[in-house]
């Protein structure tokens, strides 16, 4: 099967500049097809790159488990360790990362004698980086649905952004799978991998398609939220992390989910007589607490159980 996902250059490229409309429309279409796309960007140079992944990620993921585990904050916040269908794995989400005094809270909390200065300017200007990435493919994305410029903007608005720093240890096996196939509860999510593969990404007819580590691109993927703001127009996709080389491996995942107290529904847009309601107002907080701590941990679509609208309530 050939592959439907596309790639976009952002290079240069500028609102209503030369290039705009066919980038924004190959972005739109990639995401109804595959639910991500490929960005080409100059948004992390060689030097930032090596001082994320060659020196912040790495201290990290070095620290005792104590101190990564005094950011545990929620579900979907701070520390996450290994677990049985992840032994090999473990994050930190440091969030609102576009705020760099809340960075450096994070940093005095796991370096507390001192703080990590390094560290904190590393995130924080990956942090500002990828949100003027995201921001443009998310208006490309919407734009190219259909979405009109001033709806666009209010969404953009109502987002907090952060950055999850991931580690997979090498397996005993060597091989195999670091993390199994599943949706991100955000509305994107940019992936960007360092050096060793292991994204893949799962394509309509069920394949898997790999994604290359490629240091001038990122993976632009949709998350649960963009499905009910585009009224399922672009699903969640459905991504795992392999190791086919048996390397250690480490990535950045740079996402926005509602501010608190936001509620996402989908765009008036997005919603007509061939388009009805697919989805009722989402509630962010309720839907993470019963994603991960409720009901939703037993479904294969929790999205769709806790917000999806069913036939007879069209």
């Amino acid at each position: 099967m050939v592959s439907l996902i596309r790639r976009i250059d952002l290079r240069g490229l500028e609102p209503g500049g030369p290039g705009w409309e066919e980038a924004r429309a190959t972005a739109a279409a990639s995401m109804a097809a595959i639910s991500a796309v490929l960005v080409t960007h100059d948004a992390l140079e060689p030097d930032l790159r090596q001082a994320l992944f060659g020196r912040a990620a790495p201290e990290l993921f070095a620290l005792p488990l104590d101190a990564k585990r005094s950011l545990i904050s929620g579900p979907v916040n701070g520390y996450i360790g290994p677990r049985p269908s992840a032994p090999a794995y473990e994050s930190v989400r440091a969030w609102e990362t576009t705020n760099s005094g809340a960075v450096r809270n994070v940093g005095d909390l796991l370096w507390p004698h001192g703080g990590n200065p390094a560290f904190c300017d590393t995130v924080s200007a990956f942090a500002t980086n990828m949100l003027g990435l995201q921001r443009k493919v998310g208006t490309m994305i919407l734009e190219g649905l259909g979405v009109e410029e001033g709806s666009v903007g209010s969404h953009l608005d109502s987002l907090n952004y952060s950055i999850r720093l991931s580690h997979y240890g090498v397996s005993e096996t060597g091989a195999g799978m670091l993390m199994k196939p599943h949706r991100d509860c955000t509305v994107l999510s940019v992936v960007v991998q360092h050096d060793v593969e292991g994204l893949e990404l799962q394509l309509q007819d069920g394949s898997w398609l790999a994604v290359a580590p490629e240091p001038g691109t990122v993976a632009v993927i949709a998350g649960e939220l963009l499905a009910v703001v585009t009224n399922g127009r672009v699903p969640a996709c459905v991504h795992r992390v392999s190791a086919p080389s048996g390397r250690e491996r480490f990535s950045a995942q740079f996402v926005s989910m509602p501010k608190d107290g936001f509620t996402v529904r989908p765009f008036d847009e997005l919603v007509d007589a061939d388009h009805p309601p697919r989805y009722k107002p989402c509630d962010f907080d309720g839907y993470v607490q019963f994603r991960f701590a409720g009901d939703g941990l037993k479904l294969s679509d929790p999205l769709e159980a806790f917000c999806g609208v069913v036939k007879d309530e069209e």
